[in-house]
């Protein structure tokens, strides 16, 4: 539900968006969500008061604000994929959109108290998202959270056949408005995916995220790829029951789905399609591993790290350990995909207990 009272959005944005529209008539929802996250100025995740998004003081939390035991155990599974590789001198852990560095900074401090040898292989890079990818990294690429903020289509079914969701402006006020789809792309993915054929059905498709794996595939010369999001496979991403899409809003810890009211000032977000996102990965020479909710991916961390590991957490660690856990909080929701290049036979422990 959209709050009850609501501000359009940040005034520059809105009139840049104005503009768009007037030039060139309704807009795509990528380029939409595009300008209202990350417009150069006033995108909700670039503008000056970005680094306040995340938080008991934001928006919304991330497994990273949790605290530090989500980095923690992280660390243990990056310190994996280095031994399954046979321990190279070095090993790059990229992290996409990495916000604040705070996990970058959580491993490395793991890291360098628990494992000095990974810590002297270890090298650590952040990027935001769009940003370009180095070339030949051999190690880890990691993103967590990123992609559900990945710009997408959004696409409706009326009178028996699919249509493109465009932002037009109305009476001064933006609204939704079908048209024919704006790409050969979209209409190719389009005739892919397993969709229902219920008027009335809204949803969204991810061509960035396919393209985003793309840019991935080709920095990854040998190693991983881990991504951590909250979202479905492809049959439960479109099942009957679903069909107000996925799409979500996020402002000051509540969530409602209304994108065109507080632009520029709340997070857009859609869960992942990871048959989807997986696919893609194979074409491009990224194979699957595992795939698994968080709270499997957790408990074979923590079966490696043994019951001491357990018996030394303190009160606080404990607290954020139920939040990742819990299949109510994070647990079920976030989901961890494993791709790999050269990889084949690696064992990873937090892929003990994928089904």
């Amino acid at each position: 539900m959209t709050p009850s009272v609501v501000s359009p959005g940040r005034p520059p944005l809105l009139a840049a968006i104005r503009s768009e529209i007037a030039e060139s008539g309704p807009m795509t929802f990528p380029r939409f969500m595009e300008l209202a996250l990350y417009h150069p100025q006033w995108g909700y995740y670039t503008a000056p008061d970005a680094r306040t998004r995340i938080g008991r003081s934001g928006d919304f939390y991330t497994n990273v604000s949790v605290g530090a035991l989500f980095g923690q155990l992280l660390s243990m599974q990056f310190a994996g994929m280095w031994e399954a590789m046979g321990k190279p001198a070095s090993f790059t852990l990229l992290e996409l959109g990495a916000h604040r560095g705070q996990l970058a900074a959580d491993v490395r401090a793991w890291a360098s108290r628990e494992r000095p040898d990974f810590n002297a292989a270890l090298d650590v890079a952040a990027l935001d998202y769009p940003g370009g990818l180095p070339d030949a990294v051999t190690g880890c690429v990691f993103s967590n959270e990123l992609l559900d903020a990945l710009p997408v289509h959004l696409i409706t079914r009326h009178a028996g056949e699919w249509l493109e969701l465009f932002v037009a402006e109305r009476d001064g006020r933006f609204a939704f408005a079908p048209a024919p789809y704006s790409c050969d792309a979209l209409r190719e993915e389009v005739s892919r995916l397993p969709l229902p054929a219920a008027d009335g059905f809204v949803t969204e498709v991810h061509l960035e995220a396919g393209r985003w794996m793309e840019r991935v595939a080709h920095s990854l010369r040998r190693g991983f790829v881990l991504t951590i999001d909250y979202g479905y496979s492809a049959e439960d991403y479109y099942a009957p029951h679903r069909k107000a899409g996925t799409l979500l809003c996020y402002h000051q810890q509540r969530s409602h789905n209304d994108p065109l009211v507080l632009i520029g000032e709340q997070d857009i977000t859609a869960h992942v399609n990871f048959t989807a996102l997986a696919g893609r990965g194979a074409a491009c020479g990224l194979p699957q591993l595992g795939f698994c909710d968080q709270s499997r991916f957790v408990a074979g961390l923590l079966e490696k790290a043994g019951a001491d590991f357990l018996a030394r957490l303190a009160p606080k660690a404990a607290v954020q350990l139920k939040t990742l856990l819990h299949p109510e909080l994070m647990g079920q929701t976030f989901k961890v995909l494993v791709q790999h290049r050269g990889m084949e036979t690696a064992r990873l422990s937090g892929l003990k207990f994928a089904r």
